[in-house]
């Protein structure tokens, strides 16, 4: 990974990665804006949505046909941290690919007939998705584990207050926040110095403005005297969907590689983890279960997910329960440790195998402080991880009280 950094006047960084292979070159622009920041839900979400949508000088019909007609990608991604926007593009029309992406993301105009479509269109999109067991599964466990905190609801909001966002609040939150000083451009690909200069020195140095600095509000997790379980009666169902799980760990956590080891040992390793293979393998309970967590800038969560028969559902609870708490007395054994840093060193390159992967990973380096040495480093730190680790980061996450959440049919019994 031979890029180069370069951090701008306006403070801005470019993280330039050359690959003349193919010609096709990517364009990825960090943006440190998200839910944290809103102050309506769906904010974060329609803003960066719609900046395809129309600018000062494109409707949205001239956007979508330009892209058609160059064969062009502008794909957009809004997380819990962060809003990312990649371009992808032949080197043979880079020059009017760069342009219409840079005109999106300086001169967006948030049409009203577009938001109020767009609006529509979110609205119906959320109320389907909450029709599916594990999105409201899902959704009622982050919903207990952080509240009112941004973390504890989907990106995309809630459907019940698309009805109080106005245009003029994704107008406020573009130009509030939407600024040069703080994002992280990568350009990967098909494009050498020379050219990479043109493009910084068009669109992007002569671009000012500064947002705000962030002020994103700390989670107050609530302490548990006793587990949370929540059941949700859907009649129309066979079986039950749970999600069991506990507040999480951050991406910056000293203990993130010890928590990743843990996790795939557990739940994360698919077919050879613990959680399948007696659940699944074993007791032949349920056709998947697995283990996951989400590393923010702040704690995530960390959860297990499962489907089982409803008659299934306390059964399969005990005997998650009972693996939680050994691997947070007895720890791991040297032979899982082994397999699990073999398969995380092993497939952490298949994480970066196509241009498009490393052009969207390479502005997250800056973005949560893992340094341009993470490529070469990533396998010492997962290898200096010993047993006494994991079961440290296992006592600290694995023995609280946890949250449970069912959704199934009336004939699930919690107790």
């Amino acid at each position: 990974m031979d890029f180069r950094t370069m951090s701008l006047n306006n403070g801005a960084k470019i993280k330039h990665l050359y690959r003349d292979s193919i010609p096709i070159v990517y364009v990825t622009v960090l943006i440190p804006v998200s839910p944290l920041d809103e102050t309506k839900p769906s904010q974060a979400y329609l803003t960066a949505h719609m900046l395809t949508h129309g600018t000062k000088k494109r409707s949205a019909r001239q956007i979508e046909d330009e892209i058609d007609f160059l064969a062009i990608s502008i794909e957009k991604k809004i997380t819990h941290d962060y809003t990312m926007l990649t371009l992808a593009t032949t080197k043979r029309h880079l020059k009017e690919a760069i342009e219409i992406f840079f005109d999106i993301l300086k001169n967006p105009i948030f049409p009203e007939d577009e938001f109020k479509k767009e609006v529509d269109i979110l609205e119906k999109s959320l109320r389907q998705m909450e029709e599916d067991p594990s999105f409201i599964a899902n959704k009622k466990f982050l919903k207990n584990l952080f509240g009112e905190h941004p973390y504890g609801r989907p990106v995309e909001g809630d459907p019940e207050k698309l009805k109080n966002l106005r245009r003029k609040d994704l107008i406020e939150f573009y130009e509030r926040f939407y600024k040069p000083d703080k994002m992280i451009f990568s350009f990967v690909g098909d494009i050498n110095n020379e050219e990479l200069n043109e493009i910084k020195e068009f669109y992007i140095e002569k671009w000012e403005g500064k947002s705000p600095e962030r002020k994103i509000n700390t989670i107050g997790f609530t302490k548990r005297d006793k587990p949370i379980d929540v059941l949700v009666t859907r009649d129309d169902l066979t079986q039950s969907t749970i999600i069991l799980g506990y507040e999480g760990i951050s991406r910056k956590d000293p203990d993130f590689y010890a928590f990743s080891l843990m996790n795939y040992i557990l739940g994360g390793g698919g077919l050879t983890s613990r959680l399948a293979k007696i659940v699944r393998e074993e007791k032949g309970l349920a056709y998947s279960i697995y283990s996951t967590f989400t590393p923010y800038l702040l704690p995530g969560a960390f959860y297990i997910e499962v489907k089982t028969k409803a008659e299934n559902t306390k059964n399969v609870i005990k005997i998650i329960l009972d693996e939680l708490k050994k691997i947070s007395s007895n720890g791991v054994t040297e032979e899982e440790i082994k397999e699990a840093k073999l398969f995380l060193t092993g497939s952490f390159p298949l994480r970066f195998d196509t241009m498009r992967k490393i052009s969207e990973f390479l502005p997250l380096l800056d973005f949560y402080e893992l340094g341009n040495d993470y490529f070469l480093k990533y396998n010492e730190y997962i290898n200096k991880v010993n047993s006494q680790d994991i079961l440290i980061i296992s006592k600290r996450i694995l023995t609280q009280n946890y949250i449970s959440v069912i959704v199934g049919p009336s004939t699930v019994k919690m107790n």
